[in-house]
């Protein structure tokens, strides 16, 4: 069994699709059964956007049809809900949990991707927080180290706004994605890097291991080039790393386009079992059984 805890399709329809600057072209969920069945992906979580700061520039569907999507491949997608914290009259009170569950009512089963370029301390955002873990409905969460010209939640270097929210809440579940959250895997990483690619080799654990050692409630998804490459670039801190968390780290790949060949976070995972550096355990965690249990 394998889950892909993170994917996108655009829209179905070519009025709305020829507007979409995703530079990928089309990937309906048409597209993305093929691409699944051709990978051996049983089943992928599908997140849509509808925060202001990335609607319609990916193309990605919106929360409608996301899950009309979802409802029409029951057995296959599973849908996320998209609600932005600045939602019903952008106040730090709103009654989020209504929306919620009336998102649960038509088969969500968590909140994302989250996206609003706030900081995550924002009373806003610590208001969706509080009703995601009244609802028991985890959130994926997009990381940004700053507002304006992104997209995201903003903390600063170290994750201190992170770690203040997974305290306040104890009862919602977070998931972590994007460069600026997988890139404190390392110790010395420069403000420079914090939403690039660094390469080379990690001489000192960095923040991430404190905080998903610490933190029940704090998992990561190691989707798109950001997971993929916090993983590989130090290939023995990699290994190290998802040994120690593969209880708190989902398969995903967030790569919403046709593929030619698998995805690159498939062949991670599969090498690894294969040269016998994770245990058949340790890879049924990450590929499906977390997923499971907090999407029950």
């Amino acid at each position: 069994m394998i889950i892909d805890i993170h994917q996108h399709i655009t829209y179905s329809n070519p009025q709305f699709a020829k507007f979409a600057s995703n530079g990928h072209g089309s990937f309906t969920g048409e597209d993305l059964l093929h691409d699944m069945d051709k990978w051996g992906i049983d089943k992928s979580v599908i997140h849509p956007l509808s925060n202001p700061e990335n609607l319609d520039f990916f193309g990605v569907t919106g929360n409608q049809e996301t899950i009309e999507v979802c409802q029409k491949h029951s057995d296959r997608l599973i849908p996320f809900c998209n609600i932005d914290p600045r939602a019903m009259l952008n106040h730090k009170e709103a009654d989020l949990s209504i929306l919620m569950r009336m998102f649960k009512d038509l088969g969500c089963k968590g909140i994302g991707e989250v996206c609003a370029n706030m900081p995550v301390t924002n009373p806003l955002y610590r208001n969706l927080f509080y009703h995601a873990g009244k609802e028991k409905m985890p959130v994926l969460f997009h990381l940004s180290p700053k507002r304006g010209g992104l997209y995201g939640m903003i903390d600063k270097p170290g994750l201190p706004g992170l770690e203040e929210v997974l305290r306040k809440f104890p009862d919602t579940i977070f998931i972590g994605h994007a460069p600026s959250f997988w890139n404190e895997i390392d110790a010395e990483l420069k403000p420079s890097e914090r939403n690039g690619y660094p390469r080379g080799p990690i001489e000192k654990d960095g923040r991430l291991w404190t905080l998903m050692e610490k933190y029940p409630n704090l998992y990561g998804d190691f989707s798109a080039g950001s997971g993929h490459n916090a993983l590989t670039r130090d290939p023995d801190a990699g290994i190290r790393f998802i040994n120690k968390f593969h209880k708190k780290i989902f398969f995903g790949t967030d790569m919403f386009m046709k593929k030619d060949a698998p995805p690159i976070h498939l062949t991670m995972m599969k090498d690894a079992l294969a040269n016998k550096e994770i245990s058949k355990s340790a890879y049924e965690n990450i590929m499906h059984r977390n997923a499971e249990r907090i999407l029950s």
